[in-house]
């Protein structure tokens, strides 16, 4: 009571003029705070555009090229270690954009905190690269699954953390559709990793296929979550 009463003595003492400019900056505040997941969806979408371009462009230029014949083998096997890393930055690219468009409307500062997490981990896809160009081995390979592994996670999480502004009872449907989608793969992440050890040329070849089924995960997502919010309306 003290503290409110004080300041509005404190109000009284003011101008006209200054009460009014006063009215108008809490007036700009609450709008900003109002925009506020808006503007910071468009923020973080231009932002993960960016870092992951960055990302792909560090990777090609990790290729070393054939200064002689007898280098061309391993140019061939350095190119295709990049394609595999190049489609699957584009695949977190493209379930990002899904994301954003169909699951976090209005992001919140933990949306943020997990993507830039989820950008970080992906910021470590050219060195893990260039270990394997540089050694095809199968501790090379399980540390590349892991990095792709975390960044599966932390994918889901930002999908959760979107779910809030869902009704509780669509949250719960589309939780339990996806359950079983993330306990498969991430299973299928887990696999992959102990087998890189044995196997590395092997599991990288497969990890062509993670994109395609990531993707087919997230179509059926999509739909799922258009079909809960037409039938909410």
């Amino acid at each position: 009571m003290n503290q409110s009463s004080n300041r509005e003595d404190k109000l009284k003492q003011l101008s006209p003029e200054d009460q009014q400019e006063l009215q108008k900056m809490h007036d700009t505040f609450i709008d900003a705070r109002k925009n506020e997941p808006e503007r910071l969806h468009d923020h973080l979408e231009a932002f993960h555009d960016a870092i992951l371009a960055i990302v792909a462009t560090i990777i090609v230029l990790e290729i070393t090229p054939p200064v002689h014949e007898v280098h061309y083998g391993s140019f061939i096997s350095d190119l295709a270690v990049f394609l595999i890393s190049f489609i699957i930055i584009v695949s977190f690219w493209y379930d990002l954009h899904s994301l954003f468009s169909y699951f976090v409307i209005r992001p919140t500062s933990i949306t943020a905190i997990l993507e830039l997490c989820l950008l970080a981990d992906l910021s470590l896809l050219p060195m893990m690269t260039k270990w394997i160009m540089a050694e095809h081995s199968g501790f090379a390979a399980m540390n590349y699954d892991v990095i792709y592994l975390i960044a599966s996670i932390l994918k889901v999480l930002i999908q959760r953390s979107g779910m809030p502004i869902m009704s509780q009872n669509l949250q719960k449907i589309l939780f339990r559709h996806t359950l079983w989608q993330t306990i498969f793969f991430i299973a299928l992440n887990v696999t992959l990793i102990v087998l890189a050890f044995y196997y590395p040329r092997v599991i990288m070849v497969l990890y062509l296929s993670l994109p395609i089924i990531s993707e087919l995960f997230m179509y059926f997502e999509r739909r799922t979550a258009l079909r809960l919010r037409n039938s909410a309306n």
